[in-house]
């Protein structure tokens, strides 16, 4: 009998024992799962927690009053280029048709000069034409590298309390989805037409 109670004390110690090794085991295996759960989500948080702006470009060419005024100035330049090549190329088809009506009562050396005067109109024609395609371009890449410098200027303010990773220009073929809390177009005209503003000359009476 005595021998029979040291044997269930045996049996039930080492149930103790692999019940505790169970528990404890069970417990660190769930900690692990825990820690690597919680580092996966922490992961996860900190990728969506990486915001992006954007801010739409059309628009902002279309309401920054600094960017109409330019597109205002290229529409003259444009019209200053018509207009002057219209005038060369209607002087050089008066001069053309004068002397196809004349020429078979000028002498030689007068239909010489005369073609020599229209080679001259011609060369002239592409020369100005060249320049002031040239000026025009000029004009446009300036323009536009002065938008972008003003826009990157504002985003820099805008963005000091570093709530936005990245800010960008949405562009056609660039971006396609689009979570509109993160458009700060209005933002950015508002920004850039007060700091236009605050530079725009009075205008003299």
């Amino acid at each position: 009998m005595k021998n029979g109670i040291v044997a269930l004390n045996v049996i039930l110690l080492l149930a103790v024992g692999i019940l505790f090794y169970l528990y404890f085991n069970s417990k660190k295996n769930n900690t692990t799962t825990t820690d690597k759960s919680e580092q996966k989500d922490s992961s996860i948080t900190s990728i969506y927690s990486c915001q992006i702006a954007y801010f739409e470009m059309d628009s902002v060419e279309a309401n920054f009053e600094l960017a109409k005024q330019w597109r205002t100035e290229l529409e003259k330049k444009e019209d200053k280029i018509n207009a002057e090549m219209g005038r060369l190329q209607n002087l050089y088809q008066q001069k053309y048709f004068h002397l196809q009506q004349n020429g078979a009562t000028m002498t030689g050396a007068q239909v010489e000069a005369a073609k020599n005067e229209l080679g001259q109109l011609d060369q002239k024609i592409r020369e100005t034409k060249a320049s002031m395609d040239q000026d025009y371009k000029n004009y446009y890449v300036q323009t536009q590298q002065e938008i972008l410098s003003k826009i990157r200027k504002f985003c820099s303010e805008y963005n000091k309390d570093k709530r936005y990773a990245i800010i960008i220009s949405n562009e056609p073929g660039l971006v396609f989805y689009k979570d509109s809390t993160l458009d700060i177009t209005s933002d950015l005209l508002k920004g850039l037409n007060e700091m236009y503003g605050k530079k725009k000359p009075a205008k003299k009476n």
